[in-house]
């Protein structure tokens, strides 16, 4: 009795709070997604202690619209997301559908409101409640948080060896919080390359700002010690990620980052000379991983054991969606569906495929493929226009990172990396800066 009164307790304070300072709630929400593994049941509906935030962010805003100009400023909160609302009717549609013809009803209910449902109302939430870049930046400031927290953790197991579960002892991978390694590396790569992006444009933002107006004793003032400040916060969080990362041994995201983050670099408007020194420096790096670590090689180009899996998995994933290339397998039916097709006995039937597009084909059909590769078409177009917003950049890096990750692993299928992909999205449409 005494857990379920503790987080009775939790929720209650949540709201609370979030009644007193809306903003205030969504900023600590961001800070605790990993409260998606405490498990709890509401009646015979299986939940998380997270969904209970979501749901309890959600129903405060529902609460505070009263009136006609409030439901009026959700009309053009919707407006708003302009050519991205296509992409979005369009996975709602898929998940409906996908949930009709999945093999378990009930399971399937549960994912479409975790994964799509509730992160797309809390979307509509963030949007309408903090739509500026001050909000935003507070937002990012609690998810880098959150983020460096699980790092340090992942960082002490791989240094003491304690809490690792027994499956990942022997390779002393770090799980953190979480149950598996891999699940380290998806939460934080994405929010790494978001602060490393806001990290650098900050610390030139400072740099390059008019001299600051002398103290009156004469020493420093403190716009001078702004770099310093930066640079040992951010510069320590920005660490303590990348150490949590190494510490799970997630490969793919100790790609992915860099990639991205080169990506991005090539993309910002920097000076050419520094651009050609990134190829450069790319070039060079690459080169030395592939002499020196030569089983890198065999990682990128999946002939290591894991990727012999990946291979297995995605032929006989496509083999299975060849029958079924327009509902696929349902929400959450992949394992069950693809029994049938399942002769590589050498590995087991994974939850997902573990790549981006055969995740979102299988779980959500063609209409959800559809509408992934339109969203993707937006995200690049609207990283291009504004390449000039260290802001949207930042998210572009998030983004990229994320799909750069999941070509052989499993973003957005969780319940922090949905609302995680979502922040992105609209992260991505945040007002420029005024002049």
């Amino acid at each position: 009795m005494i857990f379920p009164a503790l987080l009775t307790i939790l929720l209650a304070a949540f709201a609370v709070l979030s009644w007193r300072n809306q903003k205030l709630g969504i900023v600590l929400l961001f800070t605790l997604l990993p409260t998606y593994l405490i498990r709890l049941d509401v009646g015979p509906i299986p939940s998380t202690l997270l969904e209970g935030f979501v749901l309890i962010t959600i129903a405060l805003a529902v609460l505070r619209l009263r009136s006609e100009t409030a439901q009026r400023a959700v009309s053009t909160v919707w407006e708003s997301f302009g050519w991205y609302r296509a992409p979005i009717v369009l996975i709602v549609i898929a998940g409906i559908v996908s949930t009709v013809i999945a093999p378990d009803t009930l399971s399937a209910l549960g994912i479409l409101k975790a994964y799509i449902i509730e992160p797309i109302l809390l979307a509509l939430v963030i949007k309408s409640v903090m739509p500026d870049r001050a909000d935003t930046e507070r937002i990012i400031t609690a998810l880098i948080a959150s983020a460096t927290v699980v790092g340090t953790l992942a960082i002490l197991q791989a240094l003491t060896h304690f809490g690792i579960p027994d499956a990942w002892a022997i390779e002393n991978r770090a799980t953190s919080l979480y149950d598996y390694p891999n699940a380290v590396g998806l939460f934080i790569a994405p929010i790494m390359a978001m602060a490393v992006v806001r990290f650098f444009n900050r610390i030139i933002s400072v740099r390059t700002s008019p001299p600051p107006t002398p103290s009156i004793n004469g020493g420093r003032g403190i716009t001078e010690w702004l770099p310093s400040i930066y640079g040992g916060a951010g510069g320590g969080a920005i660490l303590l990620m990348l150490g949590g990362i190494v510490a799970a041994k997630t490969e793919a995201a100790l790609i992915a980052v860099p990639v991205a983050l080169v990506i991005i670099g090539l993309l910002a408007p920097i000076a050419g000379r520094i651009k050609y020194a990134i190829i450069a420096a790319t070039i060079a790096g690459a080169s030395a991983v592939m002499i020196f670590v030569p089983s890198i090689v065999q990682k990128i180009t999946l002939h290591d054991s894991s990727g012999l899996v990946r291979r297995a998995q995605w032929s006989e994933t496509l083999t299975m969606l060849a029958d079924r290339p327009f509902l696929g397998a349902g929400l959450n039916g992949y394992p069950v569906v693809l029994t049938p097709y399942h002769n590589a006995t050498f590995y087991e039937i994974f939850q997902y495929p573990h790549n981006i597009f055969l995740n979102v084909w299988s779980e959500l059909g063609l209409i959800g493929l559809i509408g992934l590769i339109i969203g993707a078409i937006l995200i690049i177009r609207t990283a291009w226009r504004r390449k000039d917003d260290a802001l949207v950049l930042a998210f572009a890096a998030a983004i990229l990172t994320m799909t750069i990750h999941g070509l052989v692993d499993v973003p957005f299928f969780k319940n922090d990396l949905a609302i995680l992909t979502v922040f992105c999205l609209i992260g991505m449409m945040v007002k420029k800066e005024s002049k």
